[in-house]
């Protein structure tokens, strides 16, 4: 699908923390694993991260889950396509005071199935749910979160 080199995984890596955009690079997330079909960011949770109540607040849900699954579909397809938002659904299962983890993973045939219309149509939805985990691997958020898929020139 596209040619993977170290490289490639280090700089979508940097994206997560020295990249285009400000509000992710000053999130603090912690791009743990980047490679083919497989990526895990973790969010340590300071002060920043934390509301009102003392749990953490939900943009921070939002963030983590968000740039997780944008890089696994950078891992997933290389740079064939650009995504951006459509629309999230966040569901908060239970509240959170330690760190955000994403940890997704996505096999060839997957990739394969998920793409064709975009593949097809040259842009399209890609949905996908995300699931957001404490620092113990509980389950705190289920994202819904649908990307809309460009291909790039």
């Amino acid at each position: 699908m596209a040619d993977f080199t170290p490289e490639f995984f280090e700089n979508a890596k940097q994206g997560i923390v020295n990249g285009k955009i400000q509000y992710l690079n000053m999130a603090g997330i912690v791009p743990e694993a980047c490679e083919k079909g497989h990526v895990r960011f973790r969010l340590p949770v300071n002060p920043v991260h934390m509301n009102h109540v003392g749990i953490v607040y939900a943009g921070s849900y939002f963030i983590i889950a968000e740039s997780t699954g944008a890089t696994l579909i950078k891992c997933v397809y290389g740079s064939k396509y650009t995504a951006i938002i459509k629309s999230v659904s966040i569901d908060y299962v239970r509240p959170c005071k330690s760190d955000l983890v994403v940890d997704l993973s996505m096999t060839e045939e997957e990739a394969k199935e998920r793409i064709a219309y975009v593949e097809e149509h040259g842009k399209g939805r890609y949905p996908m749910e995300i699931p957001v985990m404490d620092a113990d691997g509980q389950v705190c958020a289920n994202v819904s979160m649908v990307y809309y898929l460009m291909a790039n020139s």
